[in-house]
C-alpha cells in the first residue's frame, strides 16, 4: 500500500473460518450459510464449563496498534497471532491452492504494541492481521453471563467490541469419549527444529536430556489440548536411541536388560502422571488435570531384545521372554499399572530388512510370525497388571485378522479398508479390543474443519480413537516456504523466542470438535441414549461413516487387491467430501450445547 492509510477496522469471526492477509476469506472455508458469532456489535458466545470457547479475530489498518482482550473472572483469556503460511509452488501445483495461508498459533502478550503489514511475517502490503482467541471457562465457572471486550487501539483512536459469553450449567468431562492421537518417530527431528537450544549443549549427556524436556513438551501440548502424543522411538531395523530403552548384557540364559537411568528419565514422569503437572512453554499454567499418559510405544521388536539371526531356534525364545519378562517387572516394580505399554511392529519387508510384513500386513504367508510372536510375548509377560495392549496397524487383510488373531491382538490400528467393515468393526469393540483409525491430516490449504471428519467418524463409528501420521513435521520451511504441513500440526516456537513446540489452528480446532463429542456423549450414556442420539446425528451429519467396497473386495483376496482396482488407494485421504459445507459441524456444535432448534 505504500503510504496509503488503511482505515482501523475490528471484526470477529466464528473458528471455522480463515481470511488470508489482505482481509479475504479461505477459498475452501466459504460457505453457503452463516453462523455468525458477532451481532449489533457485540460479540456473544455460548461456552460449557471445565473448557474453551474459541473465535477469530481480524485486525485490519496500517501503522501500529495494540490489541487487548478482557473478560470478567473466572475466565481466562489466551491470545495467539495466526502465521501467514507462504504456499510452495510445488504444494499449490498438488493442491490448486496458491497464496498464503494460517496455521501456527504464536502466543501474544496483550497490550504489546504489533504493526501492519507485520514485520516479521514479512507479507507485502499485507492490510490485515488474523488473531486466534480461547477463552477458558473454568469447571466452577458460575453459570450466567460474563461481560468482557476485545479493545483495538491505533494512531489515537479507540475501537471496542463487547463481548458476552453464556456460560452454561453443562460441564465437559475431564475424559475424553474418543482418543486424537498424533503420531511421531524417534527424536533426531528436534536437532532441526530446535537448533539454538540443541547447540548449546554440549556433549550427549546434555544433549539426550534436553531431547527428553522437548518430547515432554510435546506430550503436554497434545494433552492440553485434549489429544494423546506417540513417539515411537524403535526404527524399522530395531535399533532405538538410549532414551528409548535399557542396554542388554550377556546372551542366552544369561542376557538381562542393564541401565534404565535414560529411560525412566525419559518415560517415568509420563507413567506416574508428574509430567502432566507442569506447562509447555507459552502456556498459562496446566488446564486439564494431570494423569498417567494412555499408552506409550516400547522398543520391543523382532530383532530386541532377542536377536533376529536366532529367530525359530530355541535360544531366540530363550532371550525374548527372559528379557521381555525384565521389561514387565520394570513396570510392575515402579508401579506404572496405568499406562498401555505396546507390543507392536513397525517393519515392512521392502525395507530389506525382514522376510515379512509386520506393518500393514498384505499376505497370509506373514500369519505364522504374528502368532508366534504372540505365543512368546504371552510367555514372557504371563498373567501381568501391566495393562500391555498387542498392536496391529491392520490394512489389507483385517477383516480376516480380526477373527484369526483374536485374542491375541487386542488393539487395533485401522487403515482406511474399515469404511467396509462396520460390522466387523462392532464385533471387535463389543470384545474388548482397542480399536483405532489412521490417516493422514489435511493440510493448511484445506478446508479448516476438514480434520473434523476423524473426530466424528471415531464417535459416529462408535470406535475408541484415530491417529492421525506424523503431525510434528511440518516441512523443512513451514514459514515461508510450506510444503502444505500435511504432516505437522504443531509446530516448533524457537523461531518466536518460545522454547518448546506451539499448538497451530487445526490443533485448536480439534480440541474443541473432541469438548463437543464429550458433551453429547455424557448427556446421551447419563440418559442411556447413546445408541438412539449416534443413530439421530448419523442422520444429520453430512459426513458418511461407512461405504459400500469396490466390486474387487467381494471377488478376489486381499492378496490379489491392487490399488488401481480399488475405488481409491488403500492410504486414500476420507476428507474428499468436495460439497461438504466448511460450516457442517455447526449444527454438532449447537447438539452439544444443548441449542440445537434454537
Amino acid at each position: 500500500m505504500g503510504s496509503q492509510q488503511v482505515p482501523w477496522k475490528l471484526e470477529a469471526g466464528n473458528e471455522w473460518v480463515a481470511h488470508d492477509p489482505f482481509g479475504r476469506v479461505k477459498s475452501s472455508d466459504v460457505s453457503k450459510t452463516s453462523c455468525p458469532v458477532e451481532a449489533n456489535g457485540q460479540l456473544r458466545l455460548s461456552a460449557a464449563r471445565n473448557g474453551y470457547v474459541s473465535f477469530r479475530l481480524w485486525v485490519t489498518g496500517s501503522g501500529s496498534y495494540r490489541l487487548a482482550i478482557d473478560a470478567d473472572k473466572p475466565i481466562e483469556v489466551d491470545l495467539f497471532r495466526a502465521w501467514y503460511h507462504k504456499l510452495a509452488e510445488s504444494a499449490a501445483q498438488r493442491t490448486g491452492a496458491s497464496g498464503w495461508f494460517v496455521d501456527a498459533l504464536v502466543p501474544e502478550q496483550p497490550d504489546a504494541v504489533k504493526t501492519l503489514p507485520d514485520p516479521d511475517n514479512a507479507i507485502g502490503h499485507q492490510t490485515q492481521q488474523e488473531y486466534w482467541v480461547d477463552l477458558f471457562v473454568p469447571a466452577d465457572a458460575p453459570p450466567g453471563r460474563t461481560p468482557g471486550k476485545v479493545v483495538l487501539e491505533a494512531d489515537g483512536k479507540r475501537i471496542e467490541l463487547p463481548l458476552v459469553v453464556e456460560v452454561l450449567e453443562a460441564v465437559i468431562p475431564d475424559d475424553d469419549a474418543i482418543i486424537c492421537d498424533h503420531n511421531s518417530y524417534g527424536c533426531r527431528w528436534l536437532t532441526d527444529m530446535y537448533p539454538g537450544a540443541l547447540a548449546r549443549r554440549d556433549g550427549k549427556q546434555a544433549r539426550w536430556a534436553k531431547m527428553i524436556e522437548l518430547l515432554h513438551h510435546y506430550y503436554r501440548i497434545c494433552h492440553e489440548h485434549r489429544g494423546h502424543f506417540s513417539n515411537l522411538g524403535a526404527g524399522h531395523a530395531g535399533t532405538f536411541d538410549p532414551i528409548y530403552g535399557p542396554q542388554i548384557r550377556g546372551a542366552g540364559r544369561d542376557k538381562s536388560l542393564e541401565g534404565w537411568e535414560w529411560f525412566d528419565r525419559h518415560y517415568g514422569p509420563l507413567l506416574d502422571g508428574s509430567a502432566f503437572a507442569g506447562i509447555f512453554p507459552g502456556a498459562v499454567r496446566a488446564r486439564r488435570p494431570a494423569r498417567c499418559v494412555w499408552g506409550v510405544y516400547t522398543p520391543i521388536s523382532v530383532d530386541w531384545p532377542a536377536d533376529y539371526l536366532w529367530w525359530g531356534q530355541p535360544g531366540y525364545e530363550v532371550e525374548f521372554t527372559r528379557c521381555v519378562g525384565q521389561f514387565d517387572e520394570h513396570f510392575r516394580q515402579n508401579n506404572w499399572l496405568t499406562t498401555h505399554p505396546l507390543f507392536f511392529f513397525n517393519h515392512k519387508k521392502r525395507y530389506r530388512w525382514y522376510e515379512w510384513d509386520g506393518d500393514e500386513p498384505k499376505y497370509p504367508t506373514d500369519d505364522k510370525y504374528f502368532i508366534e510372536m504372540g505365543r512368546l510375548f504371552k510367555a514372557a509377560v504371563g498373567d501381568t497388571p501391566v495393562p500391555w495392549l498387542y498392536r496391529m496397524d491392520a490394512s489389507w487383510q483385517m477383516q480376516r485378522h480380526f477373527e484369526l488373531l483374536a485374542g491375541m491382538v487386542n488393539f487395533w490400528v485401522c487403515a482406511a479398508f474399515s469404511r467396509w467393515y462396520p460390522d466387523e468393526l462392532a464385533a471387535v469393540a463389543a470384545r474388548g479390543d482397542v480399536v483405532w483409525t489412521y490417516s493422514g491430516t489435511p493440510g493448511v490449504a484445506d478446508t479448516s474443519s476438514a480434520l473434523l471428519e476423524y473426530v466424528w467418524r471415531t464417535w459416529g463409528r462408535g470406535i475408541h480413537g484415530h491417529c492421525e501420521w506424523l503431525t510434528v513435521a511440518p516441512g523443512p520451511d513451514p514459514w515461508f516456504d510450506c510444503n502444505g504441513a500435511e504432516t505437522g500440526m504443531i509446530y516448533p516456537g524457537e523461531r518466536f523466542g518460545v522454547a518448546g513446540p506451539i499448538p497451530s489452528v487445526r490443533l485448536k480446532l480439534q480440541r474443541n470438535a473432541v469438548q463437543d463429542i464429550n458433551l453429547i456423549d455424557a448427556r446421551a450414556r447419563a440418559g442411556g441414549r447413546l445408541d438412539e442420539v449416534r443413530a439421530d446425528l448419523t442422520r444429520r451429519v453430512p459426513v458418511s461413516l461407512f461405504e459400500p467396497p469396490p466390486k474387487v473386495v467381494e471377488q478376489q483376496p486381499p492378496e490379489r487387491w491392487d490399488s488401481r482396482d480399488l475405488a481409491d488407494s488403500p492410504d486414500a485421504n476420507m476428507t474428499a467430501h468436495a460439497a461438504l459445507d466448511p460450516l457442517w459441524w455447526a449444527p454438532i456444535r449447537q447438539t452439544a450445547l444443548g441449542k440445537e432448534g434454537k
